[in-house]
């Protein structure tokens, strides 16, 4: 994920956001899985800003570009809510596909409204249990189980996954901004 502002009125810095969706794979000592993310959360948190809902302009549906060659158009949902100092985005996945994958790249997020200098936003992607979906399974259970048990054993597998890879987030940015640009920013993958 990554997150970039552009001033473009003293008081006003426009955001885009690029990310990157894909599954990925897990190697395990008695064989392997593949997990991908059907959606996800990303949570902003402002100091001296805010971002009004009629300047959040990522919402509606995308067609993310695909990142290998064969693979499929998948469609993004997003809708957003949220205060003007917490807005968030809501991203899922369309019906059709099982799991996001491909790129949304700098798509305008928003529009800003500073407050006062420095201007700071905190980004967060965060994935919920329900939103982990195993794509393929090898090796980690016999192939005579029934429905029922395929799907308990398929939730352990998500809540291990979300604890260990996925919290308290997948991904994190932060930028500040004084009058003139950006002052500082970093990314943190919990990976």
């Amino acid at each position: 994920m990554q997150l970039e502002g552009e001033l473009v009125q003293p008081d006003q810095i426009d955001l885009y956001l690029t990310i990157n969706f894909d599954v990925q794979c897990e190697s395990l000592p008695q064989g392997s899985m593949v997990f991908g993310l059907k959606g996800g959360k990303l949570q902003l948190r402002l100091e001296n800003g805010k971002i009004h809902h009629q300047f959040r302009e990522l919402t509606g549906s995308f067609t993310l570009v695909p990142q290998q060659e064969g693979q499929q158009l998948v469609t993004c949902q997003v809708r957003t809510h949220g205060s003007q100092k917490y807005p968030a985005w809501d991203f899922a996945v369309d019906s059709e596909q099982p799991v996001l994958q491909g790129l949304l790249k700098k798509t305008k997020l928003a529009t800003l409204d500073a407050i006062a200098f420095p201007c700071s936003v905190e980004a967060t992607f965060d994935v919920s249990l329900q939103n982990i979906y195993l794509t393929e399974v090898q090796g980690l259970w016999p192939a005579n189980l029934s429905t029922n048990q395929l799907a308990i054993l398929e939730r352990g597998i998500a809540q291990v996954l979300s604890k260990r890879k996925l919290k308290p987030y997948l991904s994190r940015i932060e930028l500040q901004f004084d009058n003139k640009e950006i002052v500082e920013g970093y990314l943190t993958n919990n990976q």
